[in-house]
């Protein structure tokens, strides 16, 4: 592709129609300076005066024109049948806008549709979420949540226990050293006292 020329906010590929479009941005400044947009019917005049005399050929004079179109088209007073339409210039090259529109409106449906597929999935995700934490609340099983908590129950059981058989324990031998001492025959017990004698 050759060398592009902006113009505007335009680009443009041939250089005599990159000056036109110059010139005519020079004469849409021009114009716009000396026009009184608050008088509907000096709007009126110039925008049939600059169809007439054929001024702009370009997309920046065209531009220009329809905001001036657009603008009478909103006065009251002003008939829409008695504004003229924009006469378009055989070399230019329109593109079609339908097909333009058409593009952008399938574009914007699939971005649609991946909107709501994210919102559905992101609902799911934190319904899950919720589901999640709510089991893990009401189960009995250990888990990061309760995970102290039962530790700690666990141990206060563990020491409920030991200290259970810890009493047992010294229950039974209290119960063995008196039976111990009951069950000693005579014979036993002069030993035993020979014994703690010498």
């Amino acid at each position: 592709m050759g060398n592009v020329i902006v113009v505007e906010g335009y680009s443009f590929t041939d250089e005599n129609m990159a000056k036109q479009a110059r010139t005519e941005a020079e004469g849409v400044r021009y114009v716009r300076a000396r026009t009184d947009m608050s008088k509907p019917d000096q709007v009126f005049l110039v925008y049939h005066r600059l169809l007439a005399q054929k001024m702009f050929q370009t997309p920046i004079g065209y531009a220009y024109l329809k905001e001036l179109q657009d603008y009478l088209k909103t006065m009251p007073g002003i008939h829409p049948e008695d504004i003229r339409p924009i006469p378009v210039a055989r070399n230019l090259v329109v593109n079609d806008s339908r097909g333009i529109a058409e593009h952008w409106r399938r574009r914007l449906d699939k971005e649609q549709n991946k909107l709501r597929m994210s919102v559905v999935a992101n609902f799911a995700l934190a319904v899950s979420i919720l589901l999640i934490f709510l089991i893990t609340a009401t189960s009995g099983e250990t888990t990061i949540l309760n995970y102290e908590k039962k530790l700690q129950d666990k141990y206060a059981q563990w020491e409920q226990q030991l200290t259970e058989r810890e009493k047992a324990v010294r229950e039974e031998e209290q119960e063995l050293e008196l039976e111990f001492d009951t069950v000693l025959d005579e014979d036993e017990e002069e030993e035993l006292e020979g014994a703690g004698e010498g």
